[in-house]
């Protein structure tokens, strides 16, 4: 029996392999970037000091600090690739006017991991593709901008504008949390729990590992239900 009812099991250990084999990638790139440059041994200090560390351990941190970014934004190439996967649904790939679309529901979505992903000057340029897309190209369409990681554990779902003196509020433009979307892509209200709940056993595959010490640890859950207002 698949994992989930809404995409194969291949094709979720493709995806998570895609960002497991980017993370090595940056973290072998924060290796070179870590000697390239001078590192600070007065800030190593004060830093080890305080959360109690060895600075061998504070080196790891740092290194772990520096792939962040590239870890994130392969994150949220992983949820359009799942997205994009679902029947119905169309993943555009990257450089496009939106990240995928579905013709039948009349929705286009642009994908962000997280809801500080975008600064003032990205958001607008968001906003006005995803704008004359939708005037020019596939109208009647709603587009979405998909925050997986909300800014508050919340259910969201409204129109959006990233600068409401110069661009129009509109309810065809709408922002909306990542279990909200998950639930109206998949037609399944706990689509990105079920998610949740299958990636550390979808992680052991593409690892040939365990998923047991994941599972078994008490913030499994809480890391959801936090994230996302979930009653446990």
């Amino acid at each position: 029996m698949a994992l989930l009812p809404f995409i194969s099991d291949s094709l979720l250990v493709t995806f998570a392999k895609e960002v497991l084999d980017k993370a090595t990638a940056a973290e072998v790139a924060a290796e070179d970037k870590l000697y390239s440059n001078v590192i600070d041994p007065f800030s190593a200090l004060f830093e080890a000091m305080r959360h109690n560390l060895t600075l061998d351990e504070w080196l790891l941190q740092e290194k772990s600090r520096q792939i962040q970014k590239t870890l994130q934004n392969a994150v949220g190439d992983f949820h359009q690739n799942v997205l994009g996967s679902i029947a119905g649904w169309e993943n555009a790939g990257r450089g496009g006017s939106y990240d995928i679309k579905n013709s039948e529901k009349k929705i286009i979505a642009e994908i962000k991991n997280k809801h500080n992903t975008m600064n003032s000057s990205s958001a607008e340029a968001v906003y006005n593709k995803l704008s004359n897309h939708i005037r020019y190209n596939e109208k009647g369409y709603t587009a979405y901008v998909v925050f997986i990681i909300p800014n508050r554990p919340e259910p969201m779902n409204s129109p959006w504008s990233p600068n409401r003196t110069t661009m129009t509020l509109r309810d065809d433009i709408r922002r909306i949390d990542g279990a909200s979307f998950y639930a109206l892509a998949t037609n399944y209200p706990d689509a990105l729990a079920l998610l949740y709940t299958a990636l550390p056993q979808v992680l052991g595959m593409a690892m040939h590992s365990t998923p047991d010490l994941i599972k078994n640890s008490n913030l499994f859950a809480s890391l959801f239900t936090r994230a996302y207002d979930v009653q446990g």
